[in-house]
């Protein structure tokens, strides 16, 4: 029995998230379990708390039974509220904090030769995004970021979507520091970051990854956006799942050395991600300074 977890506040409920998560559901010899507000185990990403219940909801559940995939899926974008209930800003708690931590509590019980897929997002290259990430991966100063300092009347847009796009950066942080830890290399854990592309979400008719235009003014997204059809939009959007979930499956087997797989017009390509994302100090001094945001240290 291949046993996989999957994480999100609507991660897996929305959007490439519920076409991977019916997928996964739907294979032979499958057991999924699915996190998130609206699924019958609740996770909330917000929430340090909510996500330490989880985990041990998941581990008291599973027994002695090891974890063959953990999917990392979850995305937010241009929030209402500005902080979480343990007081940092949402996006990067979300985003980034609440997959770490998650990672962190169920890494003990992944099996040897596990997969773990983080999704991502290619705004997180300067080179790619209009907007870039911001020009520091400080998680202190990030956590506490304030995002509506200067706005009339809420979040700015600049200000917000680089909030978005640095988290993600922290992703791919993220995977190259848990790659590189001797614990990972000793069990052969493979890990991957996954960029979805441009991916419309569910009545949207915009967004990218997980859904980020859910939460956007309309036509706010940086850069040209094409209207596309309802048919066309299904389609990219099955596609984008149905990658994430031959990833988690194991299905597909990345290339010696390479962290990041991106999505690119239906081909998924194993480029090298932004010179930052490749910053292996930056990359351990995140995990640390995560570790404390969480109390995982």
């Amino acid at each position: 029995m291949n046993t996989i977890i999957m994480n999100g506040m609507n991660g897996g409920n929305f959007g490439l998230g519920a076409v991977a998560a019916q997928r996964l559901s739907e294979t032979p010899d499958t057991r999924l379990i699915n996190g998130g507000r609206e699924t019958h185990v609740p996770l909330d990403l917000a929430n340090q708390c909510s996500i330490g219940q989880f985990a041990k909801q998941v581990l008291d559940t599973l027994g002695k039974t090891k974890i063959n995939s953990l999917v990392l899926n979850a995305g937010l974008s241009f929030p209402t509220e500005a902080l979480t209930v343990d007081g940092y800003e949402i996006t990067f708690a979300v985003n980034h904090l609440g997959h770490y931590l998650l990672l962190r509590l169920l890494t003990p019980s992944l099996a040897r030769n596990a997969i773990v897929v983080m999704t991502t997002s290619n705004t997180h290259d300067p080179l790619f995004s209009p907007v870039a990430p911001f020009t520091f991966v400080d998680a202190q100063h990030l956590a506490y970021l304030d995002l509506e300092k200067g706005a009339h009347g809420g979040v700015a847009f600049e200000a917000g979507f680089r909030a978005y796009a640095t988290s993600k950066l922290c992703n791919l942080l993220t995977v190259r520091a848990f790659a590189a830890s001797s614990e990972v290399k000793a069990r052969r854990l493979r890990v991957i970051a996954y960029n979805p592309g441009y991916t419309p979400g569910t009545g949207t008719g915009t967004g990218t990854g997980t859904g980020l235009g859910r939460n956007l003014p309309h036509g706010a997204l940086p850069g040209p956006v094409m209207a596309l059809s309802p048919y066309f939009a299904e389609g990219m959007r099955i596609q984008a799942g149905e990658f994430l979930a031959n990833l988690a499956l194991g299905q597909i087997v990345p290339p010696k050395e390479r962290l990041y797989a991106s999505l690119v017009r239906g081909q998924l390509t194993w480029p090298e991600p932004s010179e930052l994302a490749r910053r292996e100090d930056i990359a351990q001094q995140l995990w640390r300074d995560s570790a404390m945001l969480t109390s995982m240290d």
